[in-house]
């Protein structure tokens, strides 16, 4: 796992390009969703889909880059990897929205399966929607709404905010080879799905929740740093370049990962198994 980290460091560093499709999008995206927000419910659902098709798009072209990223090491200039984009749009981008299509779905179910779960084992906090709401407008409000709360409610309010991470962490956990198995192994959305949870639960699945644990670990203290320093326009600045750092690092390791351990082996590529 070390020496996997320390190459990923170092295919980061030196393809450094991939910040610039990543800074681009998060920069356009930002901007669209800013100036989508309000008209009416069929403008917001035509805006909604237009940014799927730019996420999609987006995925393709920065995921085929990260599968040359981590294959062709050899590349004598790194910077051309950018020009791969475009290929990787054409190329990838139908089965990369068939895939967001199927992360959608198993994301509701586990979301489902979390609030049942939740209504089952905690049971309802009896606070309306409206009190909820009323709390988000500002650290004072959400500071009332806790205060009015009794125990008991506090209590079950907590034991819903765990749940619901476990929920969460449990999604991401299932999808974390998805992507790569559809980079490397099948275009097919429902057959890399196939791959991507038989390569996560095989011999090597502790390897894999070791992986997924240092990520979630690695995100937490970065997350923790950026909102406790992030305040002023200089901190605020590097933790953000810290954070697009990270991202790039993060989709590096995780695409490294997979292929040294379930695509490269023995010096072959295996594409099925």
């Amino acid at each position: 796992m070390f020496s996997i980290i320390k190459e990923s460091f170092s295919l980061t560093n030196r393809n450094i390009i991939l910040a610039t499709p990543l800074i681009f999008f998060s920069l356009i995206s930002s901007l669209y969703i800013l100036f989508s927000l309000g008209g009416s419910l069929i403008s917001l659902l035509i805006a909604f889909s237009l940014f799927v098709l730019m996420l999609g798009a987006f995925l393709s072209g920065w995921g085929y880059m990260l599968k040359l990223c981590v294959s062709d090491t050899d590349r004598e200039e790194a910077n051309s990897l950018i020009k791969e984009f475009p290929a990787g749009v054409g190329e990838y981008f139908l089965p990369v929205l068939g895939s967001m299509f199927i992360i959608f779905v198993i994301s509701s179910l586990i979301l489902s399966a979390t609030y049942f779960a939740g209504m089952k084992l905690i049971g309802n906090i009896g606070i309306p929607a409206e009190a909820f709401s009323g709390a988000l407008e500002s650290s004072a409000a959400f500071k009332n709404f806790l205060m009015s709360l009794s125990n008991e409610q506090l209590f079950k309010l907590n034991a819903w905010n765990i749940l619901l991470l476990a929920g969460m962490m449990l999604e991401y956990f299932v999808v974390l080879f998805y992507f790569p198995a559809l980079f490397f192994k099948s275009k097919n959305p429902f057959k890399a799905l196939y791959f991507s949870l038989k390569d996560l639960f095989s011999r090597k699945f502790f390897g894999n929740l070791l992986l997924y644990v240092l990520l979630f670990i690695s995100y937490f203290i970065l997350s923790f740093l950026t909102t406790i320093f992030g305040m002023n326009v200089i901190t605020h600045f590097i933790f953000t370049l810290a954070n697009f750092y990270y991202m790039m690092f993060a989709a590096v390791l995780i695409a490294n990962y997979y292929y040294n351990n379930f695509v490269k082996i023995g010096g072959n590529l295996d594409k099925t198994v």
